[in-house]
C-alpha cells in the first residue's frame, strides 16, 4: 500500500507542475520509446568486523567463488520450445513472431533534438521539497540493510562523496566477501527509482558470495523535480557516478574503508549492474566513462530490468559512445511487457542499436520487482503490491542469470552465463522451481484487461511528466 500510496503521490506531484511545465517547450522528441508496441505498453575484501580491515593477503587455497557448486543451487538446460509454461501469467511466445531488432528506433534517434531548458516555478520547488520528504520517508521505512540466512558476506554502512553540484554524501551499504584476496572484483549496484540500497541486500549479498564481489550499493536521490538534476535519473548524477571510478577513486576508497574499519584496496576491474532506472544510470554511466577515460576499468554492464523515463535519451547517446575500442557487453534480464518495464523499452533500445549480438534474456512471467530482494518484508510486500508478485523461481533464476554474466565479464569468457540465439527457450532449474528464459527480442505483450487499465492511467501521467516535468538537465536558476 505504500508504494502504491508513494506512486500516487509521485503522478499528484507531476499533474501539478504540469500546468507550468506547459507553458515550456515540449522535448517529446527526446522521449525513447523504440517501436510501436513499446509506446503503447510504456510504461571488502575479507569479511569484515569489528575486528578491524579487510586482508587482500594472496590465498592458500583454491577459489571456489569464482565457480559456484550449481548443485546447491541451480542447473540450467537448452529446452526446445516443447517447454510448458507455469501456471502464473507467463507469456508465450512460442507462437509470436521474432524481431531481432526494433526498426523505429533508429529513425527515432536520427530525429531527436536535445530537449531545451526551462527555469523552474514555484510549484517545481514546492514539489521537489515534497518529493524529498516522500524519499525521506521511504529511506527511513527500509532500514539498514538485512543479510539473506546463511549468507557469508559481511555488510557494513558509510558516507559516499559523490561529485555532484557542491558534493553531496548519500548512504553506501559495502558487501565484502568473506574470503577476499588479490582476485576480488569490484560491483557498483545501483537501485531505481523511489528504492534505496537497502532494498536490494539479499540480492547484493548473493552477487558478493557468487562472484567473488565487494559490491557497494549507493542510496541516490528520486527527486525528478531537483533543479541541479542531481537524481538517479539527471545527467549530472549519471556523470558523478562515472568520475567515482577516476584516477585514485578516493571517494570510493574513503567510503569503503569507513565502512570496514581499516583502509582497504579496492579492485581495479569492475562491473555495473542496475534495475529499473538504475540501469538507465548505470549505462550512461558508462557512456561518461567513455569520456573520462575510465572505461578502460569497465569490464561490462548488466541491466535488471532497466528503464529509461520518457523523455530522457541517456541510453541512446551511451550505447553510440560504447563502439570501437570502447565497445562493452551490456546484458538485460528483462521483465514482461509492461508500464513498470515501459512495455520493454530498454530490450527494443539495445535491439535497435546492438541487433548484430546477444542482448539478454527475458525471464517468462517476470515481473519488475524480481531484482528488488531485500530482508524488509513490508517493504517487499509493497513492492510485489505495486509491481506484481514475484514467481520464486523467477527470483532465483534472476540471481542466477545476474551472477553467471558478472563472472564472464570479470574473465573475459562465456562459460558462467546463458546465451543463446534470438528466441531460444532455456530452462533455469531453481530449488524454487524451473524458470523459462527467452533469448531477446521482446515478444508481444500478453496483458489481462485490468492490467491494461492500471498501464494506461501510470502511462499517461508519467510519460507526459518524463517528456515535460522530469528534469534531466539542471535549470536555469
Amino acid at each position: 500500500m505504500a508504494c502504491w500510496l508513494s506512486a500516487i503521490v509521485m503522478a499528484g506531484i507531476a499533474l501539478a507542475v504540469a500546468p507550468h511545465a506547459a507553458a515550456a517547450p515540449d522535448s517529446t522528441s527526446g522521449q525513447s520509446n523504440s517501436t510501436a508496441t513499446g509506446a503503447r505498453d510504456t510504461k571488502l575484501a575479507a569479511r569484515a568486523g569489528a575486528r578491524g580491515a579487510p586482508n587482500l593477503a594472496p590465498r592458500t587455497k583454491p577459489r571456489s567463488a569464482m565457480a559456484p557448486d550449481r548443485s546447491a543451487t541451480t542447473t540450467r538446460t537448452r529446452v526446445s520450445a516443447a517447454v510448458t509454461p507455469a501456471a502464473e501469467a507467463e507469456i508465450d511466445i512460442r507462437s509470436q513472431p521474432v524481431q531481432a531488432t526494433a526498426p523505429d528506433a533508429p529513425r527515432a534517434a536520427a530525429q531527436s533534438t536535445p530537449p531545451r531548458k526551462r527555469a523552474p516555478s514555484l510549484a517545481d520547488l514546492i514539489g521537489s521539497v515534497v518529493l524529498n520528504v516522500v524519499v525521506g520517508a521511504i529511506h527511513l521505512a527500509d532500514g539498514p540493510p538485512v543479510l539473506p540466512p546463511g549468507s557469508t558476506v559481511t555488510v557494513r554502512t558509510s558516507g559516499l562523496q559523490v561529485p555532484v553540484g557542491n558534493g553531496r554524501t548519500v548512504q553506501a551499504d559495502w558487501y565484502f566477501p568473506e574470503d577476499a584476496d588479490e582476485s576480488t572484483r569490484l560491483v557498483y549496484l545501483q537501485h531505481g527509482f523511489l528504492a534505496s540500497g537497502p532494498m536490494y541486500s539479499y540480492t547484493a549479498a548473493r552477487l558478493a558470495e557468487r562472484t567473488n564481489s565487494i559490491v557497494v550499493a549507493p542510496s541516490l536521490s528520486s527527486n525528478f523535480l531537483d533543479p541541479g538534476a542531481a537524481w538517479v535519473g539527471g545527467a549530472p548524477m549519471q556523470r558523478a557516478v562515472a568520475d567515482l571510478f577516476v584516477g585514485d577513486r578516493e571517494a570510493l576508497v574513503r567510503s569503503a574503508s569507513a565502512a570496514a574499519g581499516g583502509t582497504v584496496a579496492l579492485p581495479q576491474k569492475f562491473v555495473l549492474v542496475g534495475h529499473s532506472a538504475g540501469g538507465t544510470l548505470v549505462t550512461a554511466a558508462a557512456g561518461y566513462l567513455a569520456d573520462n577515460g575510465g572505461i578502460t576499468d569497465l569490464a561490462g554492464i548488466v541491466l535488471l530490468d532497466g528503464v529509461e523515463p520518457s523523455g530522457s535519451r541517456a541510453v541512446e547517446e551511451a550505447l553510440a559512445k560504447l563502439t570501437g575500442p570502447n565497445d562493452r557487453p551490456v546484458y538485460l534480464i528483462s521483465s514482461q511487457r509492461y508500464f513498470w518495464s515501459r512495455g520493454g523499452d530498454m530490450a527494443d533500445k539495445l535491439g535497435a542499436a546492438r541487433g548484430d549480438r546477444f542482448n539478454g534474456v527475458s525471464l517468462e512471467g517476470g515481473w519488475h520487482s524480481d531484482y528488488l530482494y531485500g530482508g524488509n518484508p513490508l517493504i517487499q510486500r509493497a513492492q510485489y503490491l505495486i509491481t506484481g508478485v514475484s514467481a520464486k523461481r523467477n527470483v532465483a533464476a534472476a540471481q542466477d542469470i545476474s551472477a553467471g554474466w558478472v563472472n564472464d565479464l570479470f574473465a573475459g569468457t562465456r562459460s558462467d552465463g546463458i546465451y543463446g540465439a534470438a528466441g531460444e527457450r532455456m530452462s533455469i532449474v531453481t530449488p524454487d522451481g524451473t524458470a523459462t528464459a527467452v533469448v531477446l527480442p521482446l515478444g508481444p505483450a500478453r496483458r489481462t484487461p485490468l492490467q491494461r487499465v492500471v498501464d494506461g492511467f501510470f502511462t499517461v501521467i508519467f510519460d507526459w511528466a518524463g517528456r515535460n516535468v522530469f528534469v534531466y538537465e539542471p535549470l536555469h536558476v
